[in-house]
């Protein structure tokens, strides 16, 4: 029965075809026939949508009422599948469809589409590939920010599905986009993963096209050497393929790093051989490109003749392409090279003669300009001559004052960068969170020289402590505070391990250093606080207790993969809270893989993106599940780099402190 119901829904689609196919002229018969045939053999639906998706991008070929009914066969064969997967497999291709002619919005509308549609059946193939195209398309928009996020879910999506060649190229896009941003480091890292993956899996084409982007980030870190040495890479890849375009742009690239190094006798045959194959294969822009480096390298070489030509050829070369007119014109002005060279030096002898006239009639011009010149600035020099007499004595004692406060300024910031010294070695020392943790990662960035943040951990017989705190203020005022909170935290260990009592044990001592509870006493700073206690039962399992004053654990299970936000006590820490006041503790069951964050608001209240917007803490968790199954460090890098280009130009606005534990 199933085989009839398949054989009745292929047999509607040829009929359907027929149709278009008798209102069609004689060539786009013969055209939509053959895509009846291959329908009536193939061998499954995805099939099916593929052939439509294929025969519907053939404009010169069909009607634009038939190139609509074949796109509305995309979507109707994804709907009729006994298939799930079908529906949005079916709405990506038709993304695919806008995204190949550049409807970007419709593009982007049915990407989405397919994305919702496969978030509801599990599809993570297609949740990846729609992230990926979506990504693109926002970067074709030059809309950085919305790329990255998608390239980012995307990379989550390949490494759970261990997708080499898709994990390879969301890596490679990022570090296009980070070199957008001339952020050369972040993009000379995500070079180098997708570089990884590639050696290993990769395709020989996107291995060359690792080698030449690498190559390219080191040109512009200015390490030409090393430039050089994958550039030469990707040429020999590319020239193995016979991949003209790649052989033509890897030649253009190698002259332009030779001439950054002064080379340019070697970097003129290579820009010669790029450009002769570009022309031969029609590629204009490359073609273009080539010209526009000979003629700079013939300009360094002293050879001005030729690179004046050069240079009219590129002009002409670029109007031709913007007119689409490039095949006849560019043949016009090669077979034409040698005799314009002729035609040039005439011309140029012409000029020389008419310069030397007209420098004849400047030259006088220029002698009756440079009396009247002369004779006002005689006049200007006595006049500034008594100003700087009169303003000698005030410069002095101006001088001076700016020396003392210069000085001043000095003791205070050397003041300032000692304290920070001593307040980094009260913080938890990196030898004992090795020790107690297995990967972790803490990332930490003071707003200014000295932090109101800070980070305090303790072994104990019951397990061991880590906590994360954000004092009132930041600077100098947050630095103490972090003094005080840090002091009172290590009395409270004495008393107890228990993560709530020692907030409880906190809140006193942080009221009683601050004389809170004092008549008048008008102070009312205090802090904020997120503390746990990680217990070991087996190899496999943990127990993790937690207790926090309005800052809450969030917890990412390796098994799902959905984050889990454990609220805190709406109580901060000293300020209007009582001595009695009480913190709630939870204590947890977690296994091995399984991450715990607790952190600071700095992260999520930052400003920046193109909009000036608020990260937000939404945008702050989605960061976090696309990265928890990295490494620690690479999670520490992933956020930090986010933040990074979030922030962009904008004033970091609060201190920052980000704490991952891998149990």
């Amino acid at each position: 029965m199933a085989v009839y119901n398949q054989y009745q829904i292929s047999i509607k689609h040829i009929f359907y075809i027929l149709f278009i196919f008798l209102a069609s002229s004689v060539f786009s018969q013969n055209y939509l026939d053959t895509l009846a045939k291959k329908i009536g053999v193939a061998k499954n639906d995805s099939a099916k949508i593929n052939l439509y998706y294929k025969f519907s991008l053939a404009d010169k070929k069909l009607s634009s009422s038939q190139r609509d009914s074949l796109y509305n066969l995309i979507i109707e064969t994804g709907k009729n599948s006994k298939n799930k997967r079908m529906l949005a497999f079916a709405l990506y291709k038709q993304g695919y469809f806008h995204d190949s002619r550049s409807e970007n919005n419709k593009a982007i509308e049915k990407y989405f589409s397919a994305l919702k549609e496969a978030e509801k059946i599990g599809f993570i193939w297609i949740r990846l590939m729609a992230h990926n195209r979506i990504g693109s398309v926002y970067m074709k928009e030059k809309n950085h920010e919305f790329s990255l996020k998608q390239y980012h879910y995307s990379i989550a999506l390949a490494k759970q599905i261990n997708d080499s060649a898709n994990l390879s190229e969301g890596y490679a896009m990022l570090a296009t986009i980070y070199n957008n941003y001339d952020k050369l480091d972040s993009s000379l890292f995500y070079n180098h993963k997708a570089l990884e993956i590639r050696e290993v899996f990769g395709v020989r084409v996107n291995l060359a096209n690792s080698y030449n982007n690498l190559g390219l980030t080191y040109k512009s870190l200015k390490q030409y050497d090393k430039s050089l040495e994958y550039l030469q890479k990707s040429l020999k890849i590319r020239e193995e393929e016979k991949d003209y375009k790649g052989i033509a742009g890897s030649n253009i690239n190698i002259a332009n790093v030779l001439r950054a190094q002064k080379k340019y006798k070697e970097a003129l045959k290579y820009a010669e051989a790029g450009t002769n194959i570009a022309f031969k294969n029609k590629i204009g822009d490359f073609y273009l490109n080539g010209l526009f480096s000979q003629a700079e390298v013939l300009y360094k070489l002293g050879m001005y003749k030729e690179s004046v030509l050069m240079f009219r050829i590129c002009r002409v070369v670029g109007d031709s392409i913007k007119k689409e007119k490039i095949n006849t014109q560019v043949a016009e002005l090669q077979s034409k090279y040698d005799s314009d060279k002729k035609d040039a030096d005439l011309k140029l002898k012409e000029e020389q003669i008419k310069s030397k006239t007209a420098q004849n009639s400047k030259q006088k011009i220029l002698i009756v300009a440079s009396c009247i010149a002369l004779l006002m600035a005689l006049l200007a020099v006595f006049f500034i001559y008594r100003s700087f007499r009169l303003n000698k004595r005030n410069a002095v004692q101006l001088a001076f004052k700016n020396h003392l406060i210069e000085e001043k300024n000095k003791e205070i910031t050397d003041s300032i960068n000692y304290a920070r010294l001593i307040q980094q070695s009260l913080l938890a020392s990196e030898s004992m969170l090795d020790e107690n943790l297995n990967e972790y990662f803490i990332l930490y960035k003071p707003k200014d020289i000295v932090s109101g943040d800070f980070y305090w951990a303790s072994e104990t017989h019951e397990g061991f402590l880590l906590a994360c705190v954000d004092c009132t203020g930041h600077g100098v005022p947050g630095a103490f505070m972090s003094l005080i909170g840090k002091e009172n935290l290590d009395k409270a260990i004495v008393k107890t391990s228990s993560p709530k009592q020692i907030l409880t044990e906190l809140n006193k001592g942080v009221k009683r250093s601050l004389n809170q509870n004092s008549p008048g006493n008008n102070n009312r700073d205090g802090m904020d606080a997120a503390i746990v206690r990680i217990e070991k039962s087996n190899n496999t399992v943990s127990k993790v207790y937690y207790s926090g004053a309005n800052r809450p654990l969030w917890i990412i299970r390796k098994a799902t993969g959905a984050l889990e936000e454990i609220k805190p006590t709406k109580q901060a820490i000293g300020g209007f809270t009582t001595d009695s006041q009480e913190f709630e503790e939870h204590e947890l069951i977690l296994n091995n893989g399984d991450m715990i964050y607790i952190s600071t608001d700095g992260y999520a209240d930052q400003f920046g993106s193109d909009k000036n917007k608020k990260l937000t803490t939404k945008r702050f968790k989605d960061l976090l599940i696309s990265i928890h199954s990295s490494k620690a460090k690479e999670q520490k890098q992933e956020l930090e780099g986010f933040f990074t280009n979030w922030k962009g130009k904008s004033e970091q606005l609060d201190d920052l402190l980000v704490i991952g534990i891998k149990i």
